[in-house]
């Protein structure tokens, strides 16, 4: 039996430590929160209850088949004797390969999953649905309950439109039941997919060659094994003495209807970040003031819903000993990959739009906004930013089913930190 859980830590880092006095301002400020290393105790993990839930139909075929059963493989030598897995299979018709079952003899599951053959259209619902079903009939208040969808099609026998599906997905989210997808190649669905993982719970990856699904795979079942709170929410509480104050989280998070940001799982050694702004009235010089709470919420492994909070005062100081202060390099840091993934969805917009040109044109602005910010940044980081937003500028006009593919996967995946 785990011990009581550690909170997570939340550092509240503003871009600058104080505020003008006599004048609006716009703060910024990076939210991160750092997960609580689970104690280290005897005994096996918490259990996973999982469902891999794979596309087989016709454009499965050859290689990308194969890749998905040596995925599934992999995935499944992971797993330890109490967790539980399913596995299930979809083309026009779905069919349960693996009922839900523990995880006793590893091999013989990997053998029915050599049985996995192509075959017609894509029934994606009804696949992702008997997926589900296989999880929520067998709850664990400390398990991870999680769907892994893959297709690399378009969904096209039964519900098949993203409002349609999406519902459900939340739906079955309410029952502690997420669900993460991958999409592989061109040809698939990318905001359906996306919109399932955000209504899910889960994680989206865009999978460009079936070579890389294994690695995809490893990386799921790592980071669901060091999960330690799900269902996570962030409400930014600004003090109600400074008024209503207008706020805006850069990042691209599903909001709820408190008007509290999803953020990704809390998985131990992943710290999440968020970057958003508050606008500050006019206020007179003072040595502390209080600006604004944020009240995070998860629910544990344990099943329990759990709540802290953190807060951020400032001094108010002269206009001009403001002006002298230092910005936090790693707020900066954090802001600039915000406005890249930012640039990144407005592209996709402007692509939807039919303005190609504006959405290359505004890539390359981006691309050389970042290019000459005068801040330390690890130089493998700065090479892939300015790497990826110059190779989405190319693509606006080359390849612009792929360039979409690109940008909601580095836009997605930016915003939760991963």
């Amino acid at each position: 039996m785990q011990n009581q859980p550690l909170q997570p830590r939340i550092e509240l880092l503003p871009l600058k430590a104080a505020l003008p006095a006599g004048k609006d301002h716009e703060l910024t400020v990076l939210a991160r929160i750092h997960p609580a290393q689970p104690v280290e105790v005897s005994g096996p993990r918490p259990p996973l209850n999982l469902s891999l839930v794979i596309d087989r139909s016709g454009s499965m075929s050859g290689h990308p088949l194969e890749m998905a059963r040596q995925a599934a493989q992999a995935g499944i030598r992971l797993l330890e004797p109490h967790d539980r897995v399913s596995v299930v299979i979809f083309d026009d018709e779905v069919e349960t390969l693996i009922p839900s079952q523990q995880v006793t003899d590893k091999e013989k599951l990997c053998r029915e999953i050599e049985r996995i053959t192509s075959g017609g259209s894509t029934a994606l619902h009804a696949g992702w649905l008997d997926g589900a079903t296989q999880v929520a009939q067998h709850p664990d208040e400390r398990a991870l309950n999680r769907v892994l969808l893959l297709s690399d099609g378009q969904a096209n026998v039964g519900k098949i439109r993203v409002n349609e599906i999406v519902p459900d997905v939340r739906g079955l989210t309410a029952r502690q039941v997420s669900t993460s997808t991958m999409g592989l190649g061109r040809d698939y669905d990318e905001d359906l997919l996306r919109g399932m993982a955000e209504a899910g719970d889960g994680n989206f990856e865009h999978i460009e060659h079936a070579s890389q699904l294994p690695g995809f795979f490893e990386s799921e079942f790592h980071g669901m094994s060091r999960t330690i709170g799900h269902t996570v929410s962030l409400g930014i509480e600004p003090n109600p003495e400074l008024g209503s104050l207008r706020q805006e989280i850069i990042n691209d998070l599903q909001v709820n209807s408190l008007r509290r940001a999803q953020l990704p799982n809390l998985i131990a050694g992943r710290p999440v970040e968020v970057v958003f702004t508050v606008q500050i009235p006019s206020r007179e010089e003072q040595t502390d003031l209080g600006v604004l709470r944020v009240r995070l919420a998860w629910t544990g492994r344990d099943g329990i819903r759990r709540k802290q909070r953190a807060q951020l005062n400032l001094p108010v100081l002269p206009e001009a000993r403001c002006d002298e202060l230092i910005e936090n390099n790693d707020v900066r840091v954090a802001l600039e990959m915000q406005l890249n993934a930012k640039a990144k969805r407005d592209a996709v917009a402007r692509m939807d739009a039919g303005d190609f040109a504006g959405a290359q044109r505004d890539l390359v602005r981006r691309y050389r906004e970042f290019d000459a910010g005068d801040y330390e940044i690890p130089a493998f980081l700065r090479n892939q930013e300015a790497d990826e937003l110059s190779e989405l500028a190319h693509g606006v006009m080359e390849d612009r089913q792929l360039t979409r593919k690109r940008a909601n996967s580095q836009n997605f995946n930016r915003s939760r930190s991963k």
